[in-house]
């Protein structure tokens, strides 16, 4: 205030509101308002400082009242509401104004530079002060009225604090959770049933079909998995197949999912006659056992269609499916359906005791076993709420008070009539859970019933969501993973069996609880759910169910202005034009974007008024560039362009994004892309840790070089394409040597590089791939048209390489893999001048799979050139090994245990 009247002066203003004809005492107020607003104006990143501490106070009032558990005042759940969506608005100013703050300090590290002024949108101007200072006033205001109201409530910090232990980080979760667990569940009465008719005769039945069918949560997955892993079933059986269905899955998406089940490689293949041909070709002369788990088509159009695909195999062959519904079961089983009813209380408790009291001495868990039968029999029969009830209560060491305290909050559970049926043991975990990991269990909300997604996927959006932060010591990514796991751990989670990436989902119980405790804040818009919600400034989570035939209403999203989160999730392919640039002027809020899997072709510039967007995903889609503005992006985190095919360059300005830590640009390496350079300044992104895919140009090409990889902290997989660009130094100064992190390698060549003698220049390659000195902890190598004669020393030295690739490599004469003692794959293709197997392949004991196709030079110079334990042979176009394993070799043959050898003939 003082500094406006020392700058204007009392008496010119005076002779201002004379003029307006005010009077002096309300040209006075008038004058006290604006030096007000002007000192407010001045200082508005202090004023953000006093928003920010508020901002901790509330989360900890949060936090509090989530601790209580059961607040049944409809009164106060209101008033929570709306202190969590407050919450979120001083996040998004807070995150505005920091934005704003760092991008206009690295603008002017960049103007010193005399480079052109990045971020033109993002600057603290005199109009965006005033639109702050505005917002910081409203929420205030709104603050202000909530307080009002907090006596009334007696929602005091530190009242009511639960008193249950916080999950303790137990050695044997992390382990474990990343495997599928086998703890019995009850069930070898109707196990024996089912392995019997799997095992017998059925002399004259085509295909015999055996069903396990019963409601959500009651064991049908788990019951399957014990007959498909029981001895006698896997001894009867040459390849046991399992997939997982999802409710809307048409014949031909569950025929190339059994076809990627049978083959362990991704089928890319469409026309469902040459599906079911190649499915009916995969299962000939095999004895098979198919699991079909999730079967939802209750028309028998379904199984007809998919039936003669799964006839090829030998007699013996049986199909074993789990479904929720007694139709399905009854249309579909011929030999065998089994109704799963709920566990007795005792197997619950079963269960219950093996998680619970894991460790723990007899006298302890005689104490508890009273208190823990009443628990189990509570379970309502469900083998998932007994196993999430155990690992509850294994985290309170055996306090009886908190096992005591589980079970009265049971019993309170099951009075409510507002829980949509959800078992009260579900929920009981879910209320035990600390606040964070609640909120990224409720976050799942936004997933429809089975589908399927990555961890890492997952992990991403919790993170640009800002439900985990880094504690300083590891990095976000593992805080989010460590989340991840213990929620899987506690059957938040389950895994799915899906080829080849491992995923996983949420069960349908889990689901129905993430949507019940998140129903104000997360929204699903379908065909048959597209009303406003009663209260759209409170939605912070939406969902587009994409119908088949139907145009896309986007206006309907516009009324959720506050949504930090808009996911797709298309029935079929979207045309490009259902995605408007208003969309994203309207949405300013968001901070994660998925439109994977779409048509889309073109991303309006209007993507770059999403400021607070740190989740950009265009997986899969046909879009062939970026719009500059998406280097407006200063927050952008991730940028997901896996398998766009189509993608031919990256905008130029993408050394501004220095926040960028997953450029997620993987492309399955069969495939050619028409991907032609990266921008310069990758090496400014100092907090990138994925990339996928490099592209070498000449030192003097004006794009991005192979030395820009120097200081990168990449992890995971790199593919570096165009190789023959690259000179000794710049490959060398790559620094692949000090990536520890970084397990799949691919080096290539382009594919005319071999064939043109004018421009090969074999030694050069040779220096270049020496210079590419792979850290020894690297798992995976595959070199591509490489025109060396020799492979580089520091190949031997790989002492964890689990899977060697050498493809199209016409001049390379011979090499060794003596050293590879944790070789399990290795595969050779187009190597027209190798003439001797690889030295040392016979001592690798580790080998499982040889691949060899069209090495016609091949000579076999050795009586045992097989491997010990090889279990999988695939040859085809090397005449000599062949004859050699018809002939010589035929009883080395006979004694592998995979029976897929394919000869080309």
């Amino acid at each position: 205030m003082d500094r406006l009247k020392d700058l204007l002066g009392d008496r010119p203003l005076k002779g201002i509101f004379t003029a307006l004809g005010l009077p002096e005492k309300i040209g006075g107020a008038v004058l006290d308002v604006l030096c007000s607003r002007g000192a407010r104006l001045w200082n508005v990143e202090e004023e953000a400082d006093k928003l920010r501490r508020t901002k901790e106070r509330i989360r900890a009032l949060l936090e509090d009242a989530e601790q209580r558990r059961f607040i049944d005042h409809d009164s106060v759940k209101l008033w929570l509401r709306e202190l969590r969506a407050a919450a979120y608005d001083v996040d998004s100013l807070l995150d505005r104004l920091g934005t704003i703050t760092a991008a206009s300090r690295l603008a002017a590290a960049e103007q010193s530079r005399k480079r052109k002024r990045p971020w033109p949108s993002i600057e603290l101007s005199p109009w965006r002060r005033w639109e702050l200072d505005e917002k910081i006033a409203q929420i205030n205001e709104r603050l202000d009225n909530i307080n009002r109201d907090r006596k009334r409530y007696r929602l005091q910090a530190g009242d009511g604090r639960r008193t249950a232990a916080q999950p303790t980080q137990r050695p044997r979760f992390l382990e474990a959770a990343a495997h599928r667990d086998e703890r019995p569940i009850g069930r070898n009465e109707e196990k024996e049933q089912i392995v019997r008719a799997l095992v017998s005769d059925n002399a004259g039945m085509d295909l015999p079909v055996v069903s396990i069918w019963g409601t959500a949560g009651i064991g049908k997955t788990a019951l399957a998995r014990l007959v498909h892993d029981d001895p006698e079933v896997e001894n009867f059986f040459t390849d046991r197949i399992w997939v997982w269905l999802p409710e809307t899955c048409d014949v031909r998406t569950a025929t190339k999912m059994i076809i990627e089940a049978v083959t362990s490689k991704k089928c890319e293949l469409l026309s469902l006659d040459i599906l079911q041909q190649r499915l009916h070709d995969h299962l000939r002369r095999k004895r098979f056992l198919l699991v079909i788990d999730n079967l939802w088509a209750d028309g028998f159009q379904f199984w007809e269609f998919l039936r003669p695909s799964l006839t090829a195999g030998e007699k013996g062959s049986k199909v074993l499916i789990t479904t929720q519904h007694e139709r399905v079961s009854r249309m579909n089983s011929t030999i065998l359906s089994i109704p799963l009813k709920p566990l007795e209380d005792e197997e619950c408790w079963q269960i219950l005791k093996v998680y619970a009291l894991s460790g723990r001495s007899s006298r302890d868990q005689h104490d508890l076993e009273s208190i823990g039968r009443s628990i189990a029999a509570n379970c309502q029969g469900s083998p998932l709420a007994a196993k999430s009830l155990g690992v509850l209560l294994s985290d309170t060491h055996g306090d009886r008070e908190q096992w005591k305290s589980i079970l009265s909050e049971m019993r309170i559970l099951e009075g409510d009539k507002s829980t949509n049926n959800i078992l009260p043991s579900l929920q009981i975990s879910y209320q035990h859970l600390p606040y964070h990991l609640k909120q990224c269990f409720a976050f799942c909300s936004v997933l429809p019933l089975g589908v399927e997604f990555e961890k890492d996927e997952l992990v991403r959006l919790w993170i640009a969501d800002g439900l985990v932060k880094s504690s300083g010591r590891r990095r976000v990514e593992m805080e989010a993973g460590r989340c991840f796991d213990e929620l899987l751990w506690r059957s938040f989670f389950e895994t799915s069996d899906t080829f080849p990436i491992r995923k996983f989902r949420v069960p349908s119980l889990m689901l129905e609880l993430a949507q019940l405790v998140s129903k104000h804040e997360s929204l699903t818009l379908g065909p048959d759910n597209s009303h406003i919600a009663d209260h759209p400034e409170w939605i912070r989570y939406a969902t587009i169910l994409c119908p088949k035939d139907e145009p896309l209403a986007f206006d309907k999203i516009y009324h959720y202005e506050n949504s930090r989160l808009l996911k797709l999730f298309p029935k079929t392919k979207l045309p490009s034009n259902q995605v408007p640039p208003e969309l994203f002027s309207k949405l300013t809020c968001l901070r994660a974007l998925d439109l994977s899997y779409t048509e889309l072709d073109l991303l309006p510039d209007s993507i770059g008024f999403c400021i607070h967007l740190r989740y950009l995903n265009l997986r899969n889609t046909l879009i062939k560039t970026l719009p500059e503005t998406v280097c407006n992006l200063f927050n952008l985190q991730t940028l997901d362009l896996r398998d766009c095919f189509w993608l031919m360059d990256l905008p130029e300005g993408m050394s501004r994004l220095v926040n960028m830590r997953h450029l997620c640009l993987h492309l399955d390496w069969d495939r050619v892309t028409a991907f032609r350079s990266m921008p310069s300044g990758i090496d400014k992104l100092l907090s990138l840790q994925t990339l996928s895919r490099f592209v070498t140009v000449s030192k003097d090409g004006g794009k991005c070089n192979i030395t820009e990889l120097k200081n990168l902290k990449i992890r995971g997989e790199l593919c570096i394409l165009n190789l023959e660009a690259a000179t000794h130094s710049g490959a060398r100064e790559a620094n692949l040597s000090g990536k520890e992190y970084l397990h799949k390698l691919m080096l290539k060549w382009s594919d005319n590089t071999c064939k043109d003698e004018q421009q090969l220049d074999i030694e050069n390659s040779e220096r270049v791939l020496e210079a590419l000195c792979a850290h020894s902890s690297l798992k995976h190598l595959r070199m591509d048209n490489y025109p060396g004669r020799k492979l580089p020393s520091w190949v031997e030295k790989l002492s964890s390489l689990d899977t060697l690739e050498i493809f199209s490599c016409p001049r390379l004469t011979q090499f060794s893999v003596e050293a590879l003692q944790s070789l399990r794959n290795l595969r050779i293709r187009k190597c027209a001048d190798l003439a001797v197997l690889p030295r040392g392949l016979c001592s690798l004991e580790s080998l499982d799979c040889l691949e060899i196709h069209g090495t016609s030079n091949l000579r076999i110079s050795a009586v045992d050139i097989l491997p010990r334990n090889i279990s999988q042979l695939t040859v085809s176009g090397c005449d000599a090994l062949e004859e050699w394993c018809r002939q010589e070799g035929c009883e080395r043959v006979q004694q592998i245990h995979d029976p897929r050898i394919q000869f080309s003939n």
